[in-house]
């Protein structure tokens, strides 16, 4: 059973039965008080008319003319005075005098009963006064019956009009309640939708926000809770996308040297060849094995970066320049590249290792984009609230589509110059890690034929 349908049953079986137990209390109540009442009325009526009866009974008696006749008669103009509602019996000692009738004497012994008030009846009531009449020469009892038939059919047509009211009231509730659980239990039914939409994959499936109740409050928070999964799941299928083209990468590099490694190992073993070309083959596998160990190293770098955690330090910039210049200068000789410096910060909080690799990186990718008569210039200085690290070249340049995927592991711009001088396409990755390591960000902005500059920035609180 649905929600909504429990509530709908528990609150109408709980409506009846208030609405039924209230009537039933207010109309036993009004009951009560109208039967005070008519109790009232015939105790009054009763007096009189013993009152009235005591006197010509007596005179009677003075006159000495006291008959059963005569009694009847005094006894009936009394009753038919009241028109049928009221029922008269006398007793005249242990005879009854009116009526004569033995169909309707009532069973009573007179003798026993005095100033008695009886309410008799369950469907027809009637209420009965008793009592002793006249004392004298004999003892006359009267008994006086109040037939309640009017108030009885007055109470039988406010119990039907009782039951209409109920029966009334009781399916305007169920329309009402009906209509108002459905629409209170459509966002719900909506959210459960949704929950089940996304249990099947789709997670763009979202809750209608309407209303500022306590369903919406929960539909709102339960789109917050979507984004989040959404974007926590796609973060997820990006990154094991990117790990996966990571390993697919990684296994493509290593292919290629082990291929080359192994082809001439085998042919060096199996093949009758000179000294010469066992020295040439020799040096092919000396070639790969270093690319292997330059590509084991820099995966290494890139874990350590990733990894551990590194003290940031206060360096020397005039170190690392001159460094650098040691470094790249056969280099920029062989590619006939001119290679410059301008900077105007002095020293800088960072890791010297990993600032050292990540100019080595960007300037040595400067370099091999140029060709002949190329330009390189780098330098550090303070930009607002950061110090800037730039790197430009005139080179090739890069489409837009090669910037946005530049600093991918193993992605390579030039894919005819694939493990030149050792280059294992990880630069750029190790570059990109080592700025985000010093809270930094790089910028690469690029175009064919005119030249890259890759500018980075790192916060004040890393330098002095």
């Amino acid at each position: 059973m649905k929600l909504w349908q429990k509530v709908y049953l528990t609150t109408m079986i709980l409506f009846v039965m208030l609405l039924n137990i209230g009537i039933y209390v207010v109309f036993e109540l009004t009951y009560q008080k109208d039967i005070a009442t008519e109790q009232t009325q015939a105790e009054a009526q009763y007096n009189i008319l013993t009152s009235n009866l005591t006197r010509s009974i007596d005179s009677m008696y003075k006159q000495g003319d006291v008959t059963d006749a005569k009694l009847q008669k005094v006894i009936e103009n009394y009753e038919n005075y009241y028109d049928d509602t009221l029922d008269l019996t006398l007793w005249r000692g242990e005879i009854s005098v009116y009526p004569k009738d033995e169909e309707v004497l009532r069973d009573w012994n007179p003798i026993a009963g005095k100033n008695e008030l009886i309410i008799e009846g369950k469907d027809n009531k009637i209420i009965t006064i008793q009592g002793t009449l006249y004392e004298g020469d004999e003892i006359l009892f009267l008994r006086c019956e109040k037939k309640l038939t009017k108030l009885a059919q007055v109470w039988d047509k406010l119990q039907a009009k009782y039951l209409v009211i109920s029966l009334s009231f009781s399916f305007v509730l169920a329309v009402f309640l009906f209509i108002l659980l459905k629409k209170t239990m459509k966002p719900i039914e909506e959210l459960t939708q949704v929950v089940d939409n996304m249990a099947e994959g789709n997670l763009e499936s979202r809750a209608l926000e309407h209303g500022k109740d306590e369903i919406a409050t929960l539909g709102r928070h339960f789109n917050q809770m979507a984004d989040k999964i959404q974007e926590n799941i796609l973060l997820i299928q990006s990154e094991a996308a990117v790990k996966q083209e990571f390993v697919d990468n990684f296994a493509h590099e290593l292919k290629s040297p082990l291929t080359s490694i192994y082809g001439f190992a085998e042919y060096i073993q199996k093949a009758n060849v000179s000294e010469d070309e066992k020295i040439q083959c020799m040096s092919y596998i000396m070639e790969e094995s270093k690319l292997l160990l330059q590509l084991s190293y820099s995966l290494l770098d890139m874990a350590k970066i990733r990894n551990e955690e590194i003290d940031i330090e206060e360096i020397s910039l005039d170190d690392i320049e001159e460094q650098i210049k040691k470094r790249m200068e056969t280099l920029c000789q062989q590619r006939k590249v001119t290679l410059t410096c301008n900077r105007s910060v002095q020293n800088m909080y960072a890791k010297e290792d990993l600032l050292y690799s990540l100019l080595c990186n960007l300037i040595q990718n400067a370099i091999y984009s140029c060709e002949n008569g190329g330009a390189v210039s780098w330098g550090v200085d303070d930009k607002d609230d950061k110090i800037r690290i730039f790197v430009e070249d005139n080179g090739c340049g890069m489409t837009k589509e090669q910037v946005k995927r530049v600093t991918e592991p193993f992605f390579r711009v030039d894919k005819s110059r694939r493990r030149e001088e050792g280059r294992t396409g990880l630069g750029l990755a190790i570059c990109n890690q080592i700025v985000e390591y010093h809270n930094g960000q790089m910028d690469i902005k690029s175009e064919i034929n005119k030249g890259t500059i890759v500018t980075v920035f790192i916060p004040k609180k890393f330098t002095v």
